[in-house]
């Protein structure tokens, strides 16, 4: 499985998209309303877990996946492990999660979910991917978008 962690160090470096429930990057403002709503929605997350989870698991059904889970390697889990690690990542308190990458080996494209994140990130799609996944995320209510200073 060494294959799997070190396609990780090749992926971070290709372009990021978000896989966000923002539309866009949010502007600052005076008042921080924005970390005062994204902290209400961290400790109200059960509804975009499980959009999270879903969008993945549909994306399973179009990929391969080789996926790191903390200590765990594999290619291709049962979709019930899969589920189950994506939950994991929610699982402890806030600021206290977990982080899964999960690597698509057809197309070189890497989906990180970070537990602490209201978003997942997608480095390296091609232009198929990133239409499927658009479409995938779109189902769920969720918006995908590069992400600001990402090059390519």
């Amino acid at each position: 499985m060494e294959k799997i962690l070190s396609k990780i160090d090749e992926l971070l470096e290709k372009p990021c998209y978000l896989i966000d429930i923002f539309p866009r990057t949010v502007p600052g403002s005076r008042d921080g309303r924005y970390f005062k709503v994204e902290e209400y929605l961290q400790k109200n997350r059960g509804v975009w877990n499980e959009k999270f989870c879903t969008l993945l698991l549909k994306l399973y059904c179009y990929y391969d996946l080789w996926v790191s889970a903390g200590e765990e390697l594999a290619e291709n889990p049962e979709p019930e492990v899969l589920a189950g690690w994506i939950r994991h990542c929610f699982d402890g308190g806030w600021k206290e999660r977990d982080y899964i990458n999960i690597i698509l080996p057809k197309c070189s494209a890497m989906v990180i979910l970070n537990g602490d994140d209201l978003y997942l990130r997608l480095y390296g799609p091609d232009e198929q991917l990133l239409d499927l996944v658009s479409q995938l995320a779109g189902a769920e209510g969720l918006f995908v978008y590069k992400a600001p200073g990402t090059q390519g």
